[in-house]
């Protein structure tokens, strides 16, 4: 595990001359990175996973980041059009050399612009809080119900502040960019603060441990101290975060007496430093209590006044505690609430999309979900085709062999989706999608012939020559949660769907690519009786396997050829030959099988469909079963 630690300085100097004028402060945050997943590092946090909007020298969408485990790899973006015409203005360094990609190690850093990212891992120490080597001269512990009798005496500035709370708010999409915002009300509101910080303790650290994890920081002017970075107190978070769970205020003395025996001499000479210009160093930690082991830190100096009996004034910093507690308390409700919406977007991804639109509406969600209902729906299943030889073949790179099932799938759910159907689910390689619930679209059966014919025509490469086979159906089926008790999913049940499945089984005995049922059919000429928009042809009655009724199956095929393999129920021929196809389909139903046999070898030898015909003929030496009624049950080549 390792964290990211970006740390910005904007010098007023150096914006000087330049269009456009960064604030002058000190701004970091550190982040843990995820394994194995790229990020987007940038300026513009609509655009980036990690951003830093202070850098102005940073691109909108500078470099990739990716975490391996042992190192962080860096990339500088490329051309990406139409979004990214142009290559980012500035390097990346590292190690003192401009580079395009560069592997960082635990420990080590990159500078982009104005900023330094240091990779932090697990065993890095974080650097010592100066004030920790001297004494509490003052220590002030108040509850949140406490703090809430105390008043302002000048609230005008504080209310200015929140004022702008909405419009901070309304750009808050994360938690880290919560944390960003607040920090800046922080910085507005409290202008005798010097800075203001999100700090974590980890979960894992004993109690012995002095880690502490400085998450955001927004440091108003980072020349103003000795110190050549902001370091909060890890005595006074662990306090607050570990035991007290309590907003605290410190004051540390700079009376060189109180330093302790532990503290270096450089502590003293800073701290002295302090004394001598006339500051008191103070900070104010208020523990997050919503459970977490964050904390709000806000640090400043006092002003001591020139005589020398004389001690600083300290009054508004009781007020300045208030404040903090109500900041946090902004904070706790808002990260309620950005987990939630959070939760919200993953448990989306697990619904089927044309479904997420009523998790905005949970009334009518809880009406849906309550009871299934029994309703005329239109079933189409897809399966490919030998996958599971694929799988056992790439048992040894599983993931890149789910990469292309996956693409198929992405395929068929995105064509049952743009069509305004309902994925069901996926079974292995195969996917269910339905029509007719919640909604009753009077068009199901089209909309689902549409997509049967885009997923057919979208699956190339490795699935051409018919390598997957869809069936559709129409009737009564039970729809909606449906599953046991403690997991239940949208789905379908009823023989509607089981016919589904095995009119998709029987496109491998036919060797064609869609299967649609008699209402299917009967629906589909209806509506384009001059096969302008898909074509059909019957083939026959069949009997599935498994099932008693038997049924009038019809090939489903697209206007013109869309796979290697030509035929004549895509091409011109079409018309010439439906007649002939279906009087020899008509004689092989009948019974009169030697006339049915010479139509098909003469007239349709290469069909893959008359083949299976043929076929049933020869396994029967060319004679019709006695309880013969018309319906056979099609099996593939053998």
């Amino acid at each position: 595990m390792a964290d990211l630690e970006a740390l910005t300085r904007i010098d007023p100097s150096a914006a000087t001359g330049s269009s456009v004028m960064s604030l002058p402060g000190q701004f970091s945050w550190r982040y843990t990175l995820p394994e194995n997943r790229v990020l987007k590092l940038g300026s513009e946090p609509k655009e980036c996973d990690w951003a830093v909007p202070e850098d102005r020298m940073i691109s909108r969408f500078h470099a990739t980041l990716e975490w391996t485990g042992s190192a962080l790899l860096v990339t500088r973006r490329g051309i990406i059009l139409p979004d990214y015409p142009n290559k980012p203005g500035n390097q990346i360094w590292f190690r003192n050399k401009a580079v395009e990609r560069c592997e960082v190690r635990p420990g080590e850093w990159f500078v982009i612009g104005q900023t330094r990212f240091t990779l932090r891992g697990d065993t890095d120490v974080d650097p010592d809080a100066l004030v920790d080597a001297t004494l509490v001269q003052r220590q002030e512990e108040r509850s949140r119900s406490e703090l809430e009798t105390v008043t302002f005496t000048n609230p005008g500035m504080l209310l200015k502040a929140l004022e702008q709370l909405p419009a901070y708010l309304k750009v808050v999409a994360s938690e880290p960019a919560l944390f960003k915002q607040m920090l800046k009300v922080a910085i507005a509101a409290l202008p005798k603060a010097d800075a203001a910080a999100i700090v974590r303790v980890p979960p894992d650290s004993a109690i012995t441990d002095l880690r502490v994890t400085v998450v955001e920081q927004n440091v108003r002017n980072p020349n103003a101290g000795t110190a050549d970075e902001f370091v909060p107190s890890r005595k006074l978070v662990r306090r607050v975060v570990c035991q007290q769970r309590k907003s605290c205020l410190h004051i540390w003395s700079t009376d060189p007496s109180d330093f302790t025996q532990a503290g270096s001499s450089h502590h003293t000479l800073t701290l002295g430093a302090l004394h001598q210009q006339g500051a008191t160093p103070w900070a104010i930690c208020t523990p997050f209590q919503d459970g977490s082991q964050h904390a709000l830190y806000v640090s400043g100096r006092l002003q001591n006044p020139a005589g020398r009996d004389q001690k600083p004034d300290t009054t508004y910093l009781t007020e300045y505690q208030k404040f903090v507690e109500i900041l946090v308390g902004l904070l706790e409700s808002t990260r309620r609430t950005l987990r939630l919406a959070r939760q919200v977007a993953v448990t989306k991804e697990a619904w089927p999309s044309n479904l997420r639109k009523y998790l905005d509406d949970p009334e009518r969600l809880e009406a849906l979900l309550k009871t299934p209902q029994e309703q005329d729906v239109t079933v189409l299943f897809c399966d490919l085709r030998g996958f599971s030889g694929f799988a056992e073949e790439h048992g040894e790179s599983l993931s890149s062999a789910w990469r292309e099932v996956q693409s198929a799938l992405d395929t068929m759910s995105g064509a049952i989706t743009e069509k305004g159907g309902i994925v069901a689910g996926f079974r292995g390689d195969a996917v269910l999608g339905f029509w007719g619930w919640p909604e009753k679209p009077a068009d199901q059966i089209e909309r689902a012939a549409e997509a049967a014919l885009r997923i057919y025509e979208r699956l190339s490469g490795r699935l051409l020559q018919r390598r997957c086979g869809l069936g559709i159906t129409h009737g009564r089926a039970l729809a909606g949660r449906l599953g046991a008790h403690d997991l239940a999913v949208v789905d379908l049940y009823g023989p509607v769907v089981n016919l589904a499945f095995r009119l998709e089984e029987m496109t491998k005995a036919y060797g064609v690519g869609i299967m649609v049922s008699d209402e299917v059919a009967t629906r589909l000429q209806t509506v384009d009786p001059t096969s302008r928009r898909w074509r059909l042809r019957g083939l026959g009655t069949v009997r599935p396997r498994g099932m008693k009724k038997p049924l009038t199956a019809y090939e489903l095929s697209p206007t013109s050829t869309i796979t290697n393999a030509e035929s004549w129920v895509t091409s011109d021929a079409y018309e010439a030959n439906l007649a002939f196809w279906n009087a020899a389909v008509e004689k092989f139903v009948r019974g009169a099988w030697a006339e049915a046999n010479d139509d098909l070898d003469g007239l349709f030898a290469d069909d893959p469909a008359a083949k299976c015909f043929l076929r049933y003929m020869r396994r029967h030496n060319g004679q019709k079963p006695r309880d013969w009624d018309g319906a056979f049950t099609p099996r593939p080549e053998e």
